[in-house]
C-alpha cells in the first residue's frame, strides 16, 4: 500500500512542543541500544561469575571426593548444627539481599518519574511561555 505524505509548512514553536512531548513520552533510539548494550553486558559478567562458580564447585566436589573415603563416620550433632545455622544465616542474607536490591530498584523507578514529570514540567512551562509570546 502506497501511503502519500503532504509536506506543511509548521510553525516552529510547533514543532518544538511535539518534539519535547515525543521525547518526554518515548525512548530515543540511542538510548535503547544503549539500554540494550549495557544488558548484555551484565549478562556477560554474570555469565563469568556463573562459569567461575560453577568451575569452583568442580573443584570443591573433587576435594569432597578424595575426603569422603578417609572420613567414613558421619559427622556429629553438634557440626551438623552448625552446618544447619551456616545455611539458615546464608538463606537469611540471601533474602535480605534481595529486598534490598529490589528496594534499590524501586528507588530508582521513583527517581525517574521525578525526572520525567520535571522536564515534562519545564517543556509544559516552554509551551505556554512560546504560546503567550506569540499572542
Amino acid at each position: 500500500m502506497v501511503r502519500l505524505v503532504r509536506r506543511m509548512p509548521v510553525p516552529g514553536w510547533i514543532r518544538r512542543s511535539a518534539r519535547s512531548w515525543l521525547d518526554a513520552h518515548y525512548v530515543r533510539r540511542v538510548d535503547h541500544k544503549n539500554d540494550i548494550r549495557d544488558s548484555l553486558w551484565e549478562i556477560k559478567v554474570v555469565a563469568r561469575e556463573l562459569a567461575e562458580l560453577r568451575a569452583e564447585v568442580e573443584r570443591l566436589n573433587a576435594r569432597v571426593a578424595k575426603i569422603a573415603p578417609a572420613a567414613k563416620s558421619a559427622p556429629d550433632q553438634a557440626r551438623m548444627a552448625r552446618w544447619d545455622d551456616a545455611h539458615r544465616l546464608a538463606v537469611e542474607t540471601a533474602s535480605a539481599m534481595d529486598r534490598i536490591l529490589q528496594n534499590e530498584v524501586l528507588l530508582w523507578q521513583a527517581v525517574d518519574r521525578v525526572e520525567s514529570a520535571r522536564e515534562a514540567g519545564e517543556a509544559r512551562e516552554a509551551r505556554e511561555a512560546a504560546r503567550d509570546g506569540i499572542r
